[in-house]
């Protein structure tokens, strides 16, 4: 079955920035990571560059998270 949403959109539904920050939590979820101070970590080590952040905190982490989920 064709993808009817992402096959109508106007545009993307969310930036390239973010799709970037998704492959590099999958990455670093997939190595074995879960813990928020590990994520945060290792998103600072390199830094990974997202929605305007390259710098990490448990508390950006989660109040980015958030508002991608209320997107």
């Amino acid at each position: 079955m064709p993808d009817a949403f992402h096959q109508t959109a106007p545009e993307p539904p969310y930036p390239p920035d973010v799709h970037a920050f998704a492959d590099r939590l999958e990455e670093i979820m997939g190595g074995g990571t879960y813990d928020l101070d590990g994520i945060v970590a290792s998103l600072n080590a390199p830094p990974t560059a997202s929605g305007g952040h390259s710098s990490w905190t448990r508390d950006i982490l989660t109040t980015y998270l958030a508002e991608l989920a209320n997107r």
